[in-house]
């Protein structure tokens, strides 16, 4: 009998490891312009069973080859999916925008962005996001992990934004802990799924004029995913971020012209009233 039970419990630990959640991908897109301002755009992207027809096959063995099992996300949610809509519009700060959720294949999109006036303006609401944890603060990082942004040039200005890859997913703790707390129902996944399984930062990116910097989730076919099993999705993994794109001055150059302009006026002036 107590080989019955064994065996029942690994079957059933089996199908819950087969077929589960999969978490959702966050991507994080900052666009800066020459005067500091900006727009962050964090989009959601939940593959929601309801959408599809079929089972939707595990992301980590997209040919089915090791017998991963379906992704299954909607019954795990109080209310399916479409409730973390609800949620975000309830919760997110003022600041925050948040957008109408629309739908691509069997992928649930959510849409959040903010933007700022200059630096001073992102700092005040990146540091509002992270103190609206309620397990992390911003006087939990070290002065290497705050966001920065070095200007330098004349003629041409060249701008830098650095961030911490931990700085950016503190950010998004609100929502998180918010989801898990109130609205994520375990099921026949408790003791399976934590917090920390809910969602992935897997898309970042910064744009600075021309130039930016981007890391997006990739599978890896040859990646170790358990003792026989190949073939993971990988997130993005840097730590910290760095991006520098350049800006034309236009007004010290049109200052530096109309200056010229007005000295070589002076000079000619001086010399026609010297002739006289």
């Amino acid at each position: 009998m107590k080989k019955k039970v064994l065996t029942l419990v690994l079957i059933l630990s089996v199908a819950l490891v087969l077929m589960g959640c999969w978490p959702a991908e966050v991507g994080v897109t900052t666009t800066f312009n020459a005067d500091g301002s900006g727009e962050r755009t964090i989009v959601i992207d939940i593959m929601d069973d309801t959408l599809s027809d079929d089972p939707i096959g595990n992301p980590d063995d997209p040919d089915g080859d090791e017998g991963k099992g379906a992704v299954v996300n909607n019954k795990h949610i109080t209310g399916g999916l479409p409730a973390i809509q609800t949620w975000l519009e309830e919760n997110a700060p003022d600041f925050i925008t948040v957008e109408d959720s629309y739908t691509e294949g069997y992928h649930r999109y959510f849409v959040m962005s903010y933007t700022w006036t200059d630096f001073d303006d992102f700092i005040t609401k990146y540091q509002t996001l992270v103190n609206l944890s309620p397990n992390l603060s911003w006087d939990d990082f070290d002065e290497e992990e705050l966001p920065t942004l070095e200007t330098s040039g004349l003629y041409t200005r060249e701008m830098t934004f650095t961030e911490s890859k931990s700085l950016v997913e503190a950010s998004l703790d609100w929502a998180v802990d918010g989801i898990w707390n109130d609205i994520y129902d375990e099921a026949d996944l408790a003791g399976y799924v934590t917090k920390a399984d809910i969602s992935v930062l897997a898309g970042y990116k910064v744009v600075i004029n021309e130039s930016e910097f981007e890391e997006t989730a990739y599978y890896d076919p040859d990646a170790a995913d358990g003792d026989d099993a190949t073939g993971v999705r990988v997130f993005v993994e840097s730590e910290s971020f760095e991006t520098t794109g350049t800006f034309s001055n236009t007004g010290m150059v049109i200052g530096t012209i109309v200056v010229g302009v007005l000295a070589v006026a002076g000079a000619v002036f001086a010399v026609m009233k010297f002739k006289k």
